[in-house]
């Protein structure tokens, strides 16, 4: 498996040459849009001292803002996997086209897709952490199938990503591990460095998706 890896990161790698700059501006635009939302609702927040609270914020634009947040983030979390899915097949896309796919495709299924995958991984969670992490792993694949089978709702689209992931959990956390020294590096240039280990880290996790489901057809 350790060439399998290999393979996927440097193939991640050459599908990446002369793309930065389009999945750079994505990931800066996107990141400035979800980055004003959580600065919002946590600047509404209240504030406490020493465990006393000192100002108790305005709980309802802390709930307006946080649901626009979720809202928004259910609608990136397809865009920039179908943006990933483009890169993986050698696919040109416009930014703005991608940012607003996610939005314009079957939004309402995105949404309940997201809070459902969360939902779940949440519960499993609460028994242990490592159950959570299994689940989050078999959920992985959902929004991708949402994206190929635009038919396919949300529950099902989770039902299935349980059932291709079968035996390929570890495979697809050990790729993600080999991700974290660049992880680490990325705290030495405050984030910077993440806007090309972001791509290439998500390049390589969708050419496995893409094996998975292409041998599952």
């Amino acid at each position: 498996m350790k060439e399998l890896r290999s393979f996927y990161r440097e193939e991640a790698q050459r599908k990446l040459t002369g793309r930065y700059g389009e999945v750079i501006l994505y990931l800066i635009l996107t990141g400035i849009a979800t980055g004003i939302l959580t600065s919002l609702t946590a600047s509404f927040r209240p504030e406490y001292q020493g465990g006393v609270m000192v100002d108790q914020g305005i709980p309802g634009l802390v709930t307006l803002f946080s649901a626009l947040g979720f809202l928004l983030s259910a609608g990136l979390a397809y865009s920039v996997q179908s943006l990933f899915i483009d890169i993986s097949n050698n696919e040109e896309f416009n930014v703005w086209e991608k940012i607003k796919s996610g939005f314009v495709n079957d939004y309402g299924r995105n949404i309940v897709l997201v809070f459902m995958q969360g939902l779940f991984t949440f519960l499993w969670a609460l028994l242990l952490i490592i159950p959570g992490i299994i689940k989050a792993y078999a959920y992985s694949m959902s929004m991708y199938i949402a994206i190929k089978e635009p038919r396919v709702q949300g529950i099902e689209a989770i039902t299935r990503s349980k059932t291709m992931m079968d035996g390929h959990k570890m495979d697809l956390f050990l790729l993600d591990l080999s991700y974290i020294g660049w992880y680490l590096l990325s705290l030495l240039t405050f984030g910077i460095l993440l806007l090309w280990v972001v791509p290439r880290h998500q390049t390589a996790r969708t050419l496995v998706f893409n094996e998975i489901y292409y041998d599952g057809v």
